[in-house]
């Protein structure tokens, strides 16, 4: 179905119903204490909160009735509005989601950079593995000039780190 077949249906079929805003996103792991030592203690973002939840409405949330408890934090994204939950299920069989990026199902997000070859000499330093040999810089489309990088959390929870092109690195100021 293209764009336009789907503004269509939209219009045709009104909902009382609208997405109104982003929340967070969220990703499962393995070990929290782990996590946040990489969240907050390597990419520096900022951990709101963190609590343990026990109640029964959390497992009916989450559809996993045989967990006993989330340990659950909230990190905030230096610069930004945007909120990362981290969940780490416990009492219940887990398995690892991690696959390559272009397996359907998987996620990634995405943060701005400043300094992205210095990113990628620190972080690489201290251990962690990145999908590509250093920066790569984008050749065309609206991100000419620009350049990415795809690594993983220790859980293999893609993050991509991206340093605009100077052009629109300015307009974000």
């Amino acid at each position: 179905m293209g764009l336009s077949a789907v503004t269509d249906a939209m219009e045709k079929h009104p909902t009382a119903w609208r997405v109104d805003g982003a929340r967070h996103a969220g990703i499962t792991v393995y070990d929290l204490d782990r996590s946040l030592e990489f969240y907050c203690g390597l990419l520096g973002m900022e951990l709101l909160w963190r609590r343990l939840y026990e109640e029964p409405e959390i497992r009916e949330i989450v559809g996993v009735p045989e967990a006993t408890a989330l340990d659950i934090a909230m990190l905030r994204v230096p610069g930004s509005d945007l909120d990362i939950e981290l969940l780490e299920y416990r009492g219940c069989e887990r398995r690892s989601g991690a696959t390559r990026p272009c397996d359907h199902g998987t996620g990634h997000f995405c943060v701005f950079v400043e300094g992205i070859d210095a990113l990628y000499a620190d972080l690489s330093a201290r251990g962690v593995a990145f999908r590509s040999d250093g920066p790569v810089e984008m050749t065309g489309g609206a991100n000419k000039g620009g350049k990415s990088l795809y690594s993983s959390d220790p859980d293999g929870y893609v993050i991509e780190f991206h340093q605009p092109p100077p052009h629109l690195a300015r307009a974000r100021r």
